[in-house]
């Protein structure tokens, strides 16, 4: 099947809100979607960058899918080149052929307008849950924010989890007295990359604990999983089933609106150049 997504994203909207509006969708919490090849395109998708589309390969299980692609381009190319060391025409011809046949034919086509997407969550329970964040009845407080897993432990990961905390910074903002928020890296790369860019200063004078790369959370390992049926965890790994990572209420979000309800001490979306207000800060 085909998922088209057309137009410009709003700034405070990532893949995982992608993700999670495609998850929301009838046609995949029926189990229509199941066992197909999810293939992702359109504009929309094309402005991703490879970080970005790989949270929405990713999350191709949770729509049940047996797999999930955008055709490869040139920002592939530049992937492996700059992050992989190839060289360039070993990429290109790597990449070459990868693409649907023009004449393909699709069990389902999908068409979603970019700019109609908001930042969501996924409710307890399921990842097909979603909700936009503005249509939350009330006000949700969290006590466990976690960015991490295989779909937020990514470079372009800690650059939102860094952007949002470095703006909380500016403002004398930092995580919530209410809130226990982790980072853990995906990988060595990305911890490197983290240190390079300064980023570990940011997310302890924020008030972020940073973990070493493993899987952690997601399966039930480690800081990140809560500890009370009551406990409420915003999250931006992929799958918040009864009992995933902890006995408590897991939200799924973007690493943007993890970072943000830290800081808040809810759930709310991410406003860029305007830190969240507070419910609390660590002194």
């Amino acid at each position: 099947m085909k998922i088209i997504i057309r137009g410009e994203k709003q700034p405070n909207v990532t893949a995982k809100d992608f993700i999670l509006k495609i998850l929301s969708l009838d046609y995949v919490r029926s189990g229509k979607a199941l066992a197909k090849v999810m293939e992702y395109a359109g504009d929309a998708i094309e402005a991703l960058s490879v970080d970005e589309r790989a949270t929405m390969t990713n999350m191709a299980a949770e729509i049940g899918g047996f797999t999930g692609i955008v055709a490869p381009d040139d920002k592939v190319v530049e992937f492996l080149v700059e992050r992989r060391g190839m060289k360039r025409a070993d990429a290109a011809e790597l990449i070459r052929g990868l693409q649907s046949d023009r004449d393909a034919e699709y069990a389902e086509v999908i068409e979603l307008n970019a700019a109609e997407i908001a930042p969501m969550v996924a409710t307890p329970g399921d990842p097909g849950n979603g909700k936009f964040i503005r249509d939350l009845n009330t006000p949700v407080p969290v006590e466990l924010a976690y960015g991490g897993t295989c779909t937020a432990g990514k470079n372009e990961d800690m650059d939102m989890y860094a952007e949002v905390l470095a703006d909380a910074l500016k403002q004398g903002k930092r995580v919530a007295e209410s809130v226990e928020f982790y980072i853990q890296f995906g990988s060595q790369e990305t911890r490197k990359y983290c240190m390079e860019k300064g980023y570990l200063d940011i997310f302890q004078k924020a008030g972020a604990r940073v973990i070493e790369p493993s899987c952690g959370a997601c399966i039930n390992a480690g800081p990140g999983v809560s500890t009370r049926p009551d406990q409420v965890v915003v999250s931006a790994q992929n799958r918040n089933f009864p009992g995933r990572s902890g006995p408590g209420q897991m939200y799924l979000a973007s690493p943007l609106t993890v970072a943000a309800s830290a800081v808040a001490g809810y759930i709310v979306e991410y406003q860029p150049s305007q830190a969240p207000e507070l419910a609390g800060s660590r002194g």
